[in-house]
């Protein structure tokens, strides 16, 4: 992904069977065994977390109960970078399937973040 790159980040694909991703050093490693689409969602996130949570994201989760809000604040952040919507709106998109489909992302994730704009 390009804007992992403009940060100095590499991304490579790992066979992690627990987590979907994590960050090493200069590496944003995601698993393999993810869909394209799922791995595009989770590196979106872990650079949500690089610029928006440095530090040791391990140490934080077992240490503190501030994992649930950086997690949100990441998934946030990953839709802002990889959904435009008023590129969406543009093109007359009604539902979270053509978004997710057109932008490249599960459209679990639009569905999420369309209920959470209602909230």
């Amino acid at each position: 992904m390009a804007v992992a790159a403009r940060l100095g980040l590499t991304v490579k694909p790992w066979p992690l069977r627990v987590l979907e991703e994590m960050r090493l050093d200069d590496y944003i490693v995601v698993a393999d065994r993810l869909d394209p689409e799922w791995r595009r969602w989770v590196v979106g996130h872990a650079i949500g977390h690089c610029v928006l949570h440095p530090g040791n994201h391990l140490w934080m989760r077992g240490r503190t109960d501030l994992a649930r809000g950086f997690e949100r604040e990441a998934e946030d952040f990953a839709y802002g970078l990889l959904v435009d919507i008023s590129e969406a709106i543009s093109e007359g998109f009604v539902h979270s399937w053509e978004i997710a489909e057109h932008f490249g992302v599960p459209d679990e994730m639009v569905g999420l973040q369309a209920g959470a704009l209602r909230a």
